[in-house]
């Protein structure tokens, strides 16, 4: 049980089309869907940002900050879930996987434009800002629109980190989890 009641089906028809569109035709929704849709305004807040249409940022980069981001907020429910959805098609190999949950940050296992995406995250993370030094690193490597939006995925999987662990979301059936990850990483 979530700490907030999540949706049964059937859903209302508008609740069923978003779910559709974000996790496909016959999909069931990931609790933390269900969860927030108990809410409309919730849910509709949710669903206004499109970080996630692979315009601005490779799937690996991406992927890389999100995973990176819930590892830092020991947010096991989405991070698992974005594992397991997406790191082989982001190219993420599970030695790759395990060193998003390495603290500190392990920058000499990641090519140089990762290594400074991935310090990005956690300076956002520890500070919530970046110095100077900092942005001209990540300024090297991305534009201003790929920064802002490195930025923008960073504080909006924090808000995710909040809410799957604000509501205490049971880990997702399928979804990886930090203990299959971290005994390769300490091995």
């Amino acid at each position: 049980m979530t700490r907030i009641a999540a949706l049964n089906s059937p859903y209302a028809e508008d609740i069923q089309a978003s779910f559709d569109r974000i996790m496909g035709p016959g999909v069931p929704p990931l609790v933390l869907f269900t969860s927030l849709a108990s809410s409309k305004r919730a849910w509709s807040k949710f669903t206004a940002g499109a970080l996630l249409d692979g315009k601005l940022l490779t799937l690996r980069q991406r992927e890389l900050v999100i995973d990176r981001c819930c590892a830092l907020t020991d947010c096991e429910y989405e991070w698992g879930v974005h594992v397991a959805t997406f790191a082989q098609a982001a190219g993420l190999s599970r030695e790759e996987v395990s060193a998003t949950l390495d603290r500190p940050l392990r920058e000499h296992l990641w090519a140089a434009e990762e290594a400074a995406l991935l310090a990005s995250v956690d300076a956002l993370h520890e500070r919530a800002t970046l110095s100077d030094e900092e942005f001209a690193r990540i300024r090297t490597y991305f534009d201003d629109e790929q920064i802002l939006e490195i930025l923008m995925l960073a504080g909006f999987y924090r808000t995710v980190a909040y809410l799957a662990n604000g509501l205490d979301l049971p880990l997702e059936q399928g979804a990886a989890r930090f203990s299959e990850y971290r005994r390769r990483a300490q091995a």
